[in-house]
């Protein structure tokens, strides 16, 4: 009873701690200034957090954290002194110095353990000597910032300290439960206090590709939650809520318009139906069941989404909005009646929003939706008339001498215009990377473009070629170790990485702050880990052979 009692309070203490990522996510993807960079930074507190439960406190070797405590004190209270004069933002050394603090107090642990050959055991992988040495030359890049050492730090932590094999089960459980905890609360603040009076939606952050991102998570935690639960045999109840809500986040991505989360999301579905039917219950009917049953829910759910995400800010009528998003006569305002014209109606939002989803098989929207075209905002320009050579290299670098291969001032629509945004990138790689300064571009004179909207293409382009060749070894190499490991029960690693990948081909994972990181160093350790597989039926932890 004790041990059930223990292994329940692991659990909730790795929920929260993705409760609080999530919130991290949150923050860095609506507020700004000091609010955005405290949170940010307090990631790697959380991380630290995570490991908790897997150290184990000796008594008599508190001195050297008794003594390292008013330092840090003293340096906060330094922070706090001359921040305002020396940083932009207070609030980021503050929470800067208490990284350095916790991260300090885990390598005091390391160290009093002395139990090096254990420690080598742990990270004689090579995937884990790979992962060091990319990060080691992001650092040595001329792209300024410690970034890539905090990522250093934040990776290495797991892979030193660990999450021990017999609590692996309450940690995956826990990270689940967290991230579905995280939906329901930010959710429910949107519902209340963020009006759907822009087409493509944003629910709690000031982004829709960020909400969309938040969704696709979300659906891979609800989707695994299936899974767990008919592995688990839990009562059909259950495994239908999990699996509706599952639909549900298909309906509320398709509300942001963002083709990224689709893609990731259509990615793991695929997966997870055609493996989990054929592989693990070897049978095609469970296939079609799953597909039709699914494409049924999301259906009905559809307009149940709309209606939750129309009227039920209506009920309170205090419309909240994040820096940049007022627009006079367009946002809604606590006086506007509930009825405006300023809300988005069905049939827009089922032109716009699902007419871009379309985009992504090749079904244009003008064709089937004649009414698209008073709301679109982008027009097509032909990928024929990119000649990169014919381009010069100075070309983006300011408002006055864009990368314009039409050598027009057009709009461009984003899949068309994501074919101009990776021929500069890649014409700009090289071994030593870039500077923050030349980290984007200018397409025209009044479009600017911030990111590659390619992690792999980012990677190269910030912190050089090497760095980036070996930033898509690892990842590959990961996704080969997570299907091993689905092969043996766990679906964890390759549903998480695999829908981060969809989206991070099209868009940015790779930002301080954002949840995909810290997911993406969880899903790295444990694909690197040495001989492990999660059963989910027996809820045990067994040996993998290598």
């Amino acid at each position: 009873m004790h041990s059930m009692t223990k292994e329940k309070l692991y659990k909730w203490w790795y929920a929260l701690c993705f409760v609080f990522l999530g919130i991290i996510d949150q923050r860095r993807g609506s507020a700004l200034g000091t609010i955005q960079m405290t949170f940010t930074n307090l990631t790697g507190v959380v991380m630290v957090l995570l490991l908790l439960p897997s150290i184990k406190f000796e008594k008599g070797k508190a001195k050297p954290y008794l003594l390292w405590t008013p330092v840090c004190a003293i340096l906060v209270i330094i922070a706090c002194i001359i921040g305002d004069n020396c940083w932009q933002y207070k609030g980021q050394w503050v929470t800067a110095v208490l990284n350095i603090a916790v991260w300090s107090y885990l390598m005091i642990y390391v160290y009093q353990k002395k139990s090096y050959t254990e420690l080598f055991a742990r990270i004689k992988q090579p995937v884990f000597w790979c992962i060091c040495l990319c990060l080691v030359l992001m650092q040595l890049s001329v792209h300024e910032g410690i970034v890539p050492l905090w990522y250093l730090l934040i990776y290495g932590g797991f892979a030193v300290i660990g999450i021990p094999k017999e609590r692996t089960e309450d940690f995956f459980d826990g990270m689940l439960t967290g991230i579905i905890l995280w939906f329901f609360g930010q959710q429910i603040i949107a519902f209340g206090f963020r009006p759907y009076d822009y087409v493509r939606y944003r629910g709690l952050y000031s982004g829709e590709t960020q909400n969309g991102m938040h969704y696709m998570i979300v659906f891979c935690a609800f989707l695994l939650k299936w899974v767990y639960s008919r592995e688990k045999n839990k009562k059909w109840w259950i495994r239908f809520f999990y699996f509706f809500m599952s639909a549900a986040m298909i309906s509320f991505t398709v509300f942001t318009g963002g083709k990224a989360p689709i893609l990731g999301i259509a990615a793991v579905t695929a997966f997870v139906i055609l493996g989990y039917n054929i592989f693990k219950r070897k049978t095609f009917y469970g296939v079609l069941l799953h597909a039709v049953t699914l494409a049924v829910c999301v259906v009905l759910t559809f307009p149940v989404c709309y209606l939750s995400i129309r009227y039920l800010p209506t009920i309170l009528h205090h419309p909240v909005w994040f820096e940049g998003e007022y627009v006079e006569g367009e946002s809604v305002c606590s006086f506007d009646p509930w009825n405006s014209e300023k809300y988005i109606s069905f049939e827009r939002a089922l032109y716009v929003d699902v007419g871009r989803v379309l985009e992504l098989i090749g079904v244009s929207s003008q064709r089937w939706i004649p009414q698209l075209m008073d709301f679109i905002q982008a027009l097509p320009v032909h990928a024929e008339e990119l000649d990169a050579q014919e381009i010069e290299v100075e070309a983006g670098s300011n408002p006055d001498n864009p990368f314009n291969p039409s050598g027009e001032l057009a709009y461009w629509s984003s899949t068309e215009a994501r074919k101009i945004i990776y021929t500069y990138y890649w014409n700009h790689l090289n071994l030593v990377g870039h500077d923050k300064q030349h980290s984007g571009f200018w397409i025209s004179g009044d479009t600017y473009y911030g990111h590659a909207h390619n992690m792999f293409l980012q990677v190269a382009y910030d912190y050089g070629i090497i760095s980036g060749i070996l930033f898509l070894l690892i990842y590959l190499y990961s996704l080969y170790r997570a299907f091993r490991l689905c092969l043996k029960g766990n679906w964890i690693c390759i549903v998480f990485l695999l829908a981060i990948l969809c989206f991070g081909m099209a868009e940015m994972v790779l930002v301080s702050g954002q949840i995909t990181v810290p997911l993406m160093a969880v899903m790295f350790y444990f694909t690197g880990r040495d001989g492990y597989t999660l059963k989910l039926k027996s809820g045990e932890v067994a040996e993998e052979t290598q």
